[in-house]
């Protein structure tokens, strides 16, 4: 047992008790909390002022928000969604229908931004039993202005807040969600964003004044009468009545006795440049937001990458504020729960774990998520015109393409499959062990209970072990095609070269036992998955038969590759004269350089065959379910499996002909795919 851990707070928060009186720091009275609410209130309305709160709020009130399952329970993800109004993350990908009654998270999330203008923004969460079930159906705003005193425990945190100091009706934290902006300690009114903008507002105004006022007495100049030397005193007077009684009109004139002259005499000397000051304080006010992009538009100098470095951090501290909006509504403040929390504890209790509001990268530039990317292909954004995708990927900030040599024509020794925009096999392979899946699980996905790891896991192993054990065969099949080829060279039959037969019983034998090993663990992975969700089902033998006939196929069709590979590297060789020895040495290494692509190619889409012909043998004798397409193990995803994915089957025999023979029979990548068929069965089965 820990003894001497800490139990008790030697130090406190704040030089606050009991009632919070403002932020003892501040030095300027209408500044401090709550003079601080009206001075904001006002300089929200600055033309500057409004700019950098609207550049501030609208790209985080137009950012994608929703609630993030992170591992919970599906009907405590779906009770929070529904109440809050937002999307499921991973399963929600249209908008839903107009939302009547409840919380408006647009509302919600609109109003509580204001904690950027007055340091914090109060709400009062309000429920309904439906069922049994607390049900969140209001956020009232407790606007700044109405919050008269907010008392504190001992530890500083909040305790309850008064909308009038003279009244006795107190509002409990646990009943409040507090947005705070910059809170310090038991500063609980938090620090607008416009307190450093007050300076440069305040003498602004008074700039304007003056200004307005310079204009408006000295705009046509000061009129004056210039009376000649014999003039007497009340001539004199009379003129200065004239000059002050002038005023400037479509039908204005004067007429002067002889001697008399009038003039409007404007400034002399140099002035103050009002307006350049003013156009100083407005870029002060924004760059203490980090908005300095308002201004550029209005400065002498400027570039286009100066732009681009200065949206990019103003998006960075966009993103830094939307999140802690999204924390706060999740968890809450000390000593007060986050509307999740608190709705997940009275429902289920503290021990339920708790989604997560999440926010997707704000602004006009979305940061690359692998459903931008889905949606970026699905739209033809990234293709192999080389203009466009370098468009593409210096806008997105993605990596540059790497520049390769053309891919040659294909040959039987390096075959070539119609896969446009998807990776080598390798690559793909390395890419899948590192995670197993290209996305997060849909929730029907995760409902379904499949575990795309230990699918990718089983095939990948499966895969290594079979290409280990399957060196010997090319081995002996190599050794078997020299041994013929020198033969036949030697005796001048060049045309027996295309009829070199390989013996493939080894081979096949090989193969059909992995694949039938793979069936098996694919039936119990299903098995298991159905049992997840309360399903029982007897697990089925595979079909060793119709298994090892495709194994036989397979065999001999990488056995006749190999063969019309060695027999045209052959007749090459063959010049005339040629020793049969030599030839068969040179046909073995050109055989040993070939890359395994082509075989991982093959033999790994036979594994995918045993798996699917696994997983369908149990749903054939599982009660009926609802069938799913997934191809979230499916890394290079090519726009035909992208638009079948997640796509439900009216039956059992129609999600066969979709992928019985392992992937989706339209894939453009056709071996490389591993999609699979994913089953729901309803409640009660």
């Amino acid at each position: 047992m820990p003894v001497n851990a800490p139990t008790r707070d030697i130090g406190y928060l704040d030089q606050v008790y009991g009632y919070w009186l403002g932020d003892l720091l501040e030095q300027i009275p209408d500044l401090i909390w709550p003079q601080s609410v009206q001075t904001y209130a006002r300089m929200r309305h600055d033309p500057q002022l409004k700019a950098v709160l609207s550049a501030y709020t609208l790209p985080i009130r137009r950012a994608a928000w929703s609630v993030d399952p992170a591992g919970c329970r599906d009907e405590v993800v779906q009770l929070v969604a529904d109440d809050l109004g937002l999307p499921i993350l991973g399963a929600d990908n249209r908008p839903g229908p107009a939302r009547r009654r409840g919380v408006r998270w647009a509302d919600h999330l609109r109003l509580a931004l204001q904690s950027l203008v007055y340091g914090f923004m109060p709400f009062e969460r309000r429920y309904e039993i439906v069922n049994g079930q607390a049900r969140l159906i209001n956020l009232g705003e407790r606007l700044p202005h109405t919050i008269g005193a907010i008392n504190l425990r001992k530890d500083g945190t909040i305790d309850t807040v008064q909308q009038d100091v003279g009244t006795t009706q107190k509002i409990p934290a646990d009943r409040l969600v507090w947005y705070v902006n910059e809170r310090e300690g038991a500063n609980w009114a938090g620090l607008s964003i416009l307190r450093p903008a007050y300076g440069p507002w305040l003498i602004k105004h008074e700039m304007w004044r003056v200004n307005a006022t310079s204009i408006r007495r000295f705009g046509m100049g000061v009129p004056s009468v210039e009376a000649p030397t014999s003039a007497t005193p009340a001539q004199v007077l009379e003129a200065q009545r004239l000059a002050s009684a002038i005023r400037v009109g479509d039908q204005s004139g004067v007429g002067l006795p002889p001697g008399f002259k009038l003039s409007l005499t404007g400034l002399t000397g140099s002035v103050p440049d009002v307006m350049a000051f003013v156009s100083y304080l407005d870029q002060q006010m924004a760059k203490q937001a980090l908005a300095g992009l308002l201004d550029l538009g209005q400065t002498p100098n400027g570039s286009r990458a100066l732009g681009d470095s200065l949206k990019d951090m103003f998006l960075l501290s966009l993103q830094a504020v939307a999140e802690e909006i999204a924390e706060t509504a999740t968890s809450g403040q000390p000593g007060m729960d986050g509307i999740v929390t608190q709705l997940v504890d009275y429902n289920w209790g503290e021990d339920e774990p708790a989604p997560r509001i999440v926010v997707a990268d704000v602004g006009s530039r979305q940061e690359v998520t692998a459903e931008a990317l889905d949606m970026l292909i699905r739209a033809g954004a990234i293709t192999p015109d080389a203009e466009l995708e370098a468009f593409v990927r210096n806008t997105w900030k993605l990596p540059q393409k790497e520049q390769r040599a053309p891919i040659a024509a294909p040959t039987p020794a390096s075959p070539v499959h119609a896969a446009p925009r998807r990776r080598p096999r390798q690559k793909r392979a390395q890419a899948a062990s590192e995670g197993g899946q290209r996305r997060q699980l849909t929730l029907l996905e995760a409902q379904a209970g499949i575990d795309p790891d230990a699918i990718h896991a089983v095939w990948e192993n499966s895969l290594d072990r079979l290409l280990s054990d399957w060196q010997e065969i090319s081995a002996d099949w190599r050794s078997t095609l020299a041994e013929r080829i020198a033969a036949l060279v030697n005796a001048g039959d060049l045309t027996a070269l295309a009829g070199i037969v390989l013996d493939t019983t080894a081979a096949a034998v090989l193969l059909a036992e992995a694949m039938v090993d793979v069936a098996r663990e694919a039936i119990r992975q299903l098995v298991a998955e159905a049992a997840s969700q309360g399903v029982d089902v007897d697990p089925p033998e595979p079909d060793e038969v119709g298994l090892t006939a495709i194994a036989r196929a397979i065999a001999a069709l990488l056995a006749g590759w190999l063969s019309g590979a060695a027999g045209r590297e052959a007749l090459r060789l063959a010049v005339p004269g040629a020793d049969g020895e030599q030839v068969a040495d040179g046909v073995t290494a050109h055989l040993e350089s070939l890359s395994d692509v082509f075989l991982r190619d093959q033999l790994g889409a036979a594994l995918s065959q045993a798996q699917a012909s696994g997983r369908f043998a149990v749903l054939d004798v599982a009660p009926e379910a609802q069938y799913l397409a997934s191809e979230v193990l499916d890394s290079g995803t090519c726009p035909s499996c992208l638009e079948i994915d997640g796509t439900a089957f009216d039956s059992l025999d129609e999600a066969k002909a979709a992928y019985a023979n392992g992937g989706y029979i339209s894939c453009q990548g056709r071996l490389r795919c591993r999609g699979i068929v994913a089953a729901l069965w309803p409640e009660g089965v």
